[in-house]
């Protein structure tokens, strides 16, 4: 067994590596060393708001957080780290199924891991006009109003995906820096808070207080989605200075992804208590303003809607490369495997950006055009039932770290035990357990609305399920579509 970190030893483990693999490895320069990317893993994993959402329960949030970081987070954690080690290369989830499952699972599964970070970019881009209609009321109040900033910020975001990686990834670390520096003023803020005098808004003393019951149930399925992506930062894989790398920026951010969350509940349910939750992602900057007054809250808000205008555009940076090292293995247009004198993916980012300003249209501006009820509720639902079934794909598509090592251990066990740098023990708890928590986190998902004025409980598992079953349906069709077309363009170029 190895130690965490080691360079592989000779090459026992033979497989037929992919034209990517070596391509990506001779263009892209490998300068991601462990501060760089343990700042992309805390921003693609830390969506602020989630924290926001579990305040509804009370104190009952930190059981939750607790027990979806050791029965999912973990556990992904794991599994990425040793994917990582044994094959660091870009596109992570799409090159590690193709090891263990062959061409026609790894081209599902990369297709259903991209159509999530699509929807990523307009659901980070829509949390920073959230945060930019807290600042007024009527500022931004119409959907149509919203889906053309979020336009707004895509293609801004665009612009910037298309600099330099260098560029992208200096911007990604002091954004970073800067809201880990806004966790911990809520944490002060809180300590503050009680230290003058004032009782905390929220009970959380009491041992019943931290209690499981059916009226939160709902929460497991909040927290496990809130963990998706621990596999998103290596897609860069290719790209890090040396193997070490992969496992310290996977564990320190984690760390760092747990602990945020769990500070800015606490400063939450400290000072306004579970009604933050009906208050949205700006409660958090109203905790700040309460303690330290509206010129710190004012920078606060700066920071955190630089912070998703930055995750827009590194989302758009890390899953153009799922594109591009399909393009190079010939399963998708070639075109999309072009990089620019930045050695940026140019096609790809374009592309995707198209795919998600249409989105973005289609979600906020179609509802004006058609007849179908009020706009500003067709608006909301639209969003709302994407965003859960993007998270069934990912979540689905996450799956497949467990039965990716599964698979690898299973062809070769020699092999695997060679490259493995964690106790068997370990991993095979994280490979009944992770994937357990992923299929009753769905199944409650698909079993409590979010919006059930709108959309009640008894149909919303109905529409959320089919629009996921329809959109892998409709990703595996045009993934066969693409691949055609590629043949067809090395059958072209041979003749």
């Amino acid at each position: 067994m190895l130690v965490i970190g080691t360079k592989l030893p000779g090459k026992r483990w033979r497989e037929e590596e992919l034209p990517s693999e070596d391509y990506v490895r001779q263009a892209m320069p490998r300068k991601l060393g462990t501060f760089d990317m343990t700042m992309i893993f805390l921003m693609v994993m830390f969506f602020i708001n989630n924290a926001v959402g579990t305040t509804g329960a009370g104190a009952a949030a930190f059981t939750y957080w607790i027990i979806g970081a050791f029965a999912f987070f973990l556990p992904c954690i794991i599994a990425t780290a040793q994917l990582g080690t044994m094959f660091s290369h870009d596109g992570s989830l799409y090159n590690w199924t193709q090891k263990a499952l062959g061409s026609f699972w790894s081209f599902f599964v990369g297709v259903s891991f991209w159509v999530p970070g699509i929807l990523g970019m307009v659901g980070s881009a829509g949390i920073a006009v959230t945060l930019l209609q807290g600042l007024n009321r009527n500022w931004l109040a119409e959907p149509r109003v919203q889906g053309v900033f979020i336009v707004f910020i895509l293609i801004l975001s665009a612009i910037l995906s298309l600099q330099h990686f260098r560029v992208v990834q200096i911007i990604v670390n002091m954004t970073t820096v800067l809201m880990l520096c806004v966790i911990a003023l809520l944490g002060v803020a809180a300590l503050i808070w009680l230290a003058t005098g004032h009782h905390a808004a929220t009970s959380i003393t009491r041992a019943s207080d931290l209690a499981i019951q059916p009226g939160n149930y709902v929460l497991f399925s909040t927290v496990i989605l809130a963990f998706l992506g621990a596999n998103v930062s290596m897609t860069l894989g290719s790209e890090i200075t040396d193997f070490k790398v992969v496992s310290r920026h996977l564990f320190r951010g984690g760390l760092l992804v747990l602990v945020s969350y769990l500070i800015v509940t606490f400063a939450l349910l400290v000072v306004q208590g579970p009604q933050a939750a009906s208050s949205g992602p700006f409660s958090i900057i109203r905790t700040i303003d309460q303690v330290f007054g509206k010129f710190t809250g004012g920078i606060a808000v700066t920071c955190v809607i630089a912070f998703f205008i930055i995750l827009t555009a590194l989302f758009n940076s890390i899953f153009a490369r799922l594109l591009l090292v399909a393009a190079l293995d010939r399963r998708l247009p070639i075109s999309l495997g072009k990089l620019d004198e930045n050695r940026v993916p140019l096609n790809a980012i374009i592309f995707q950006t198209t795919v998600a300003v249409l989105f973005a249209a289609i979600v906020f501006l179609l509802p004006y055009l058609i007849s179908l009820g009020n706009p500003v509720n067709l608006s909301n639902e639209l969003f709302t039932v994407s965003l859960y079934a993007h998270s069934m794909v990912w979540a689905i598509s996450s799956s497949f770290l467990f039965i990716n090592l599964l698979a690898l251990y299973l062809r070769d066990r020699r092999g695997f035990h060679e490259r493995r740098i964690f106790p068997m023990p370990v991993l095979w708890a994280c490979i009944i357990v992770a994937p357990l928590a992923c299929v009753l986190a769905i199944i409650v998902t698909l079993s409590f609305s979010p919006i059930p004025q709108q959309i009640p409980s008894n149909i919303w598992g109905g529409i959320v399920g089919g629009l996921t079953v329809g959109w892998l349906v409709l990703a595996g069709i045009a993934s066969m579509v693409a691949n055609s077309e590629a043949g067809w363009e090395d059958l072209s170029a041979d003749v």
